[in-house]
């Protein structure tokens, strides 16, 4: 190998080496900045980012990967951290984690005219009152916020507020009056696809889907797969066992030494023809009752 292509070559590998190590970031500090115990890599905390003014939100643009965070390293921001498991169990098991997480989504929700409300256990993402002013940011045909958005409902769901980003979804799709379909193509991607499986990536529905992306992120996706398998099978199982005993309930039971319980149909009709019987036999009695008191009436009349 000449020494110009060995150059060369000992370039690119350095240079593959130098985006992969500031692409992947460090989730430690992740933890850390949401945690509140330091900033992102420019020394700017959680607390500083969320006082900023709609018009900062919209101009800076190196600050979202590390609010909203992804599992996959960010193509402009090479210092942004990346959720890996530590990450992920991290928010899923603390819930001032998430609590935080959550702050930083009203806080975008704000800039973008929405607020989050909760209602009887239910998550809503409605219009605030800033709306008119604040849709401008996102509701356009194509914009860069249009990529935030995704990024954010991704984040949410990885990180454990699934309702939170399925609930800013909906108010999207209520909401919007120019967004290009490409951009709300991405938005059901990030809201819909199992989480292994990242908003870009072009599949075929032939593509062995739980194969592909971070193992952790398939382990987890596996599990809820199972959960939800087996919760069917208890709703089914209820189900079935309800019907079963709503139909011992409303079965006729044997009468008269009966082997086979009668249907309902049969049981009017026994009573009908019963009653019959019994108006028949009565008839009779009164018939054999009178008759007696009129013989007895004759006899007394002759003896006279």
């Amino acid at each position: 190998m000449s020494k110009r292509k060995a150059s060369q070559s000992h370039s690119s590998r350095s240079n593959m080496a130098f985006f992969s190590s500031r692409s992947s970031g460090n989730p430690s500090s992740l933890i850390a900045f949401y945690e509140g115990t330091r900033g992102d890599y420019r020394g700017r905390t959680l607390s500083d980012i969320l006082r900023w003014s709609a018009s900062k939100l919209e101009s800076s643009h190196d600050y979202i990967q590390t609010l909203f965070p992804l599992p996959e390293g960010s193509g402009v921001n090479w210092d942004a951290p990346i959720i890996d498991r530590k990450v992920f169990d991290a928010f899923r098991s603390r819930h001032e984690l998430r609590g935080k997480l959550r702050e930083s989504f009203q806080r975008i929700l704000w800039f973008y005219g929405f607020k989050l409300e909760y209602e009887d256990g239910v998550v809503k993402v409605v219009k605030g009152d800033n709306y008119d002013k604040h849709a401008e940011n996102w509701d356009s045909r194509f914009d860069h916020n249009h990529l935030r958005i995704t990024r954010i409902l991704r984040c949410l769901r990885v990180l454990g507020l699934e309702p939170e980003a399925l609930a800013f979804y909906s108010a999207l799709l209520e909401n919007f009056t120019r967004v290009s379909p490409r951009s709300r193509e991405y938005w059901h991607r990030a809201a819909e696809r199992p989480l292994n499986i990242k908003p870009d990536l072009e599949i075929d529905d032939e593509d062995d889907v739980e194969s592909i992306g971070l193992k952790f992120l398939r382990e987890f996706e596996q599990e809820r797969k199972k959960k939800e398998a087996e919760a069917d099978k208890e709703d089914s199982t209820k189900e079935t066992s309800e019907k079963e005993s709503e139909s011992k309930v409303n079965e006729p039971t044997s009468t008269g030494g009966d082997s086979e319980a009668k249907s309902a149909d049969d049981k009017i009709a026994d009573e009908i023809v019963n009653g019959i019987l019994e108006a028949v036999e009565d008839h009779a009695e009164a018939e054999s009752q009178q008759a007696a008191e009129d013989a007895k009436a004759d006899g007394e009349e002759k003896t006279t």
